[in-house]
């Protein structure tokens, strides 16, 4: 396999992460706000500021973390943030839409997909909650959808190796299949067992925050608010170096 042929996609949901996977090699940006959740829609000035650097940077359609089963309204920010981020020239799109029952809710996506018309559209891990990932692969062959992100339906790809094995296997070409969460560890026998077309990471680590000042008793979120998840520029080298040697 040569190299060229495997891009590694990183996804970040700030400019340091997004500045570090640059410079480090990444091919393809999926450009998201709060990783902590799954990754949702980034905002507007985000989205125009990452698209002025010049590597191809896909943009995380998803409203709000949780499930991938939306009201009408919510359908229409998503149709409303796609509309957002072709009029800015972003080259691709990502999101995923279920029905309740776990299949491709394939009206919703056909409307979303219209929406996205000359840009190129990544079903992203919803995928790994299909109830039959085989109807799902014909579902999204048919819709026109360029690529899947799927770790196989387990945690990480490396786990889900039998089920991407198959996922690739039934794809015949007809879909791209993208590895969620690969690392320098796992990025190699995945791409030569699974087959897969590309591969995906967040390459991440976290670093406390510079405040010298904290009060630890006022926080704004569930997590950590003083140590911030980031992009870490050796993990992406070393993906790259392993894909090279491919």
């Amino acid at each position: 396999m040569k190299s060229k042929t495997m891009n590694l996609e990183i996804c970040v949901d700030n400019y340091e992460s997004f500045s570090t996977a640059i410079k480090n090699g990444a091919d393809r940006i999926e450009l998201c706000s709060s990783l902590r959740e799954g990754g949702l829609t980034p905002s507007y000035a985000f989205m125009e500021a990452a698209l002025k650097v010049g590597t191809p940077v896909f943009m995380m359609i998803r409203p709000r973390s949780c499930d991938f089963l939306y009201t009408d309204d919510e359908v229409e920010v998503m149709c409303r943030d796609i509309h957002a981020a072709k009029k800015l020239g972003a080259p691709g799109v990502v999101f995923g839409v279920l029905t309740a029952g776990g299949n491709i809710n394939v009206s919703v996506m056909k409307a979303l997909i219209k929406e996205a018309s000359g840009m190129e559209v990544t079903f992203h891990r919803a995928f790994d909650q299909v109830r039959d990932v085989f109807e799902a692969v014909d579902s999204l062959v048919e819709l026109g959808v360029k690529r899947i992100l799927t770790s196989g339906q387990e945690e990480n790809p490396y786990s889900g190796m039998d089920m991407l094995q198959k996922v690739v296997a039934y794809a015949r070409k007809r879909v791209m299949v993208m590895a969620a969460g690969v690392t320098p560890d796992t990025v190699r026998e995945i791409v030569v067992k699974a087959g897969v077309d590309e591969v995906h990471s967040a390459a991440s680590t976290s670093r406390k925050s510079g405040m010298t000042y904290i009060r630890s008793d006022a926080k704004m979120g569930h997590g950590d608010d003083f140590y911030l998840n980031v992009v870490d520029g050796e993990i992406v080298r070393g993906i790259k170096t392993e894909i090279a040697g491919l």
